[in-house]
């Protein structure tokens, strides 16, 4: 039975990542305010293009965006350059296939992104290694720490604590 559970959780795993068309990178960015944003769409391959002839690779956004924010790489890849990001840019980016970037009706949605769009002191850090760390213990019973986290990172995150008896 667990072989069996395990088979079914490695298989919907595959079929999930493989449902997709292609991959949009780099994954969920963080933007500072003000600065430009590139993202990539790269199709798996080009039998993706025989399955939706006559669209190309667009991107779908809240903003607009026309020919010449896109580069078209090869066949099966294509950049989106966007100028001067904003708190309004942030959210879901789309790459998409359609027959017309300016007008995207009937899109085949290929892959996703979310995007973070913040102040430089904003932007997630890596925690510190905690330090100060204190422990008082009453008779091996009950066991209280305390340390110093350090810097505030905007990341939820999980300390644990492992001792032993030497």
């Amino acid at each position: 039975m667990t072989s069996l559970l395990c088979f079914m959780l490695l298989f919907n795993i595959h079929y999930i990542q493989s449902s997709y068309l292609g991959r949009l990178s780099p994954d969920d960015p963080y933007i500072e305010i003000g600065k430009d944003m590139n993202l990539t769409c790269v199709l798996n391959n080009e039998s993706v293009l025989k399955q939706y002839p006559n669209k190309k690779i667009c991107f779908d956004a809240k903003r607009n965006f026309s020919d010449k924010d896109i580069t078209v790489i090869n066949k099966t890849a294509a950049m989106l350059h966007v100028v001067n990001m904003s708190l309004s840019d942030k959210g879901a980016f789309n790459c998409v296939l359609s027959l017309d970037c300016s007008n995207l009706l009937n899109e085949t949605w290929v892959h996703g992104q979310i995007v973070a769009v913040g102040h430089a002191s904003q932007k997630p850090v890596p925690p510190d290694v905690p330090s100060n760390l204190t422990c008082i213990s009453y008779n091996f019973d009950n066991m209280t720490c305390t340390w110093d986290p350090g810097r505030p990172t905007h990341i939820h995150t999980t300390y644990r604590l492992y001792w032993t008896i030497q």
